[in-house]
């Protein structure tokens, strides 16, 4: 396994503490008002969860922190850059390393929340036992992509991880070795919550979508 620099190891250390104190004091705190999202008003009653949901909401609530912190280490680059002529060598990577995580929790997020793109067209004009039938439909194609995706990748993604690949740069983080298996186990979850959501959906009456809630 490659030898980190120092600085990398503090960066990655002290971003994992962050994350885990995140979820620890602050999370609780989110999951409610991330559980409403934005198909919800403020007087609409609490949306039930299952255990899925909340450990759905419990990783996805980091996407505030993350985004705030690739916000202010950006600032932090212009200024260095630009004020004091004295660029890093570690923001734009760190920025890069972040935003896939985002991409990643936000799309467990819109899962969750039902807020993938969706054609309802013919969806909303069917009956309720039509619509279970599509939404059985739907589960059996996103299981098919999840399964192609975590098994295709499974191989490449354990070898980046057992070797420790880094990103070959000045700073060389271990991009790869954490990305990759990352996307794998991304994808594992996405299924499980898609099987959470068909559960957790097919009792509930036909609701026929609002356009204004994709806008």
């Amino acid at each position: 396994m490659p030898q980190l620099e120092t600085s990398t190891l503090i960066w990655i250390g002290g971003l994992s503490l962050a994350a885990i104190l995140w979820m620890i004091f602050v999370s609780p705190r989110l999951v409610p008002m991330l559980a409403k999202g934005i198909h919800h008003s403020s007087d609409d009653e609490e949306p039930e969860l299952s255990i899925i949901d909340k450990i759905t909401l419990y990783m996805s609530s980091i996407l505030m922190f993350k985004v705030a912190f690739i916000v202010a280490i950006m600032f932090l680059e212009v200024i260095l850059r630009y004020v004091f002529n004295s660029p890093t060598i570690w923001v734009e990577e760190l920025s890069r390393w972040l935003g896939g995580m985002v991409f990643l929790l936000g799309g467990l997020y819109a899962m969750q929340q039902r807020s993938h793109i969706r054609v309802v067209i013919l969806y909303d004009l069917v009956s309720r036992p039509v619509q279970r039938i599509f939404d059985a439909i739907s589960l059996i194609c996103i299981l098919i992509f999840c399964y192609a995706v975590t098994t295709g990748y499974w191989k490449n993604a354990m070898t980046k991880l057992e070797t420790w690949e880094l990103y070959g740069s000045a700073w060389n983080p271990p991009i790869p070795a954490i990305m990759k298996p990352l996307i794998v186990l991304t994808m594992a979850w996405m299924a499980v919550q898609a099987i959470n959501n068909i559960f957790m959906d097919w009792s509930k009456d036909k609701e026929v979508h609002d356009i204004a809630d994709d806008v």
